[in-house]
């Protein structure tokens, strides 16, 4: 007799907003096998689906996620052998991780509670982070013997420096929303009763904005942190000459002319 597959990851779209949700919430939300499964495919479809402008990625219960399930990389679970952990960041994560950081819209993590190991992960790669107080960055790779991943080494310096980094993979201790707010890793923090309101006004701001001008930004910028500022302007010069035929920058203008006029 077949089993109804437990949901994971829920998704919901409306109005322009794909919501992907973590839905493990008895267990901080781990990501195991079947997570890792469900999460993937919310990713492509949300990145797919041109009636989604913006993507929001959020936890449920108290923590945003807690990482990979530990339990699955023990002998006789799902993860058996340092090779199999290797081939799950190289064929899993890291598809998922590079399409969240090169999709052409907007994706804003919100940020319910902790964030640990890959699930930090998952909230730096983010365009936009908003978060309560309660949440907190946590790289413990260090406390179980093991090296960064999920692309954090890349991300963390970026966002918060290096020094910040080099002392949070060291000491496996948490970088609390309050300093990562002032380091600007976070762009917002919001009271938890406000997390939910504060994320849907956002994304419903930008799922209002001109989708070509947004995916532009966002590629220029992914290309400019690998770039000199030289080869950064180049990229600039080549996205606006493409933006320039757009209707959107047609409309924009007349917009813009008629706002102007009506001011007079």
């Amino acid at each position: 007799m077949a089993t109804e597959v437990e949901q994971h990851v829920q998704v919901h779209a409306h109005d322009g907003v794909g919501l992907i949700r973590f839905n493990r919430p008895e267990k901080m939300n781990a990501i195991g096998a079947l997570t890792r499964q469900q999460l993937g495919d919310a990713i492509k479809q949300a990145e797919r689906d041109d009636s989604v402008r913006v993507v929001v990625l959020a936890g449920s219960g108290r923590a945003f996620c807690s990482g990979a399930d530990v339990t699955e990389m023990v002998q006789g679970a799902g993860m058996r052998t340092p090779e199999d952990v290797g081939n799950v960041l190289r064929t899993e994560y890291m598809p998922m991780l590079v399409r969240l950081r090169t999709m052409p819209k907007p994706v804003i993590a919100a940020m319910n509670g902790p964030a640990v190991g890959i699930g930090a992960s998952f909230a730096l790669a983010c365009d936009i982070r908003i978060a309560t107080p309660e949440a907190y960055i946590l790289e413990a790779f260090v406390n179980i013997g093991l090296a960064p991943d999920g692309g954090v080494s890349w991300l963390l310096p970026r966002l918060a420096g290096t020094g910040v980094a080099y002392e949070m993979f060291f000491s496996g201790k948490p970088l609390q929303a309050a300093d990562a707010h002032r380091l600007g890793v976070i762009n917002r923090l919001v009271p938890a009763d406000r997390l939910e309101e504060e994320v849907r006004e956002l994304a419903a701001h930008l799922a209002a904005q001109p989708r070509q001008a947004m995916a532009g930004a966002k590629r220029a910028l992914v290309h400019a942190l690998d770039s000199s500022f030289e080869q950064a302007m180049e990229f600039e010069s080549y996205l606006q000459e493409a933006q320039a035929a757009s209707p959107e920058f047609v409309e924009g203008v007349q917009n813009f002319l008629a706002r102007r006029a009506s001011k007079k």
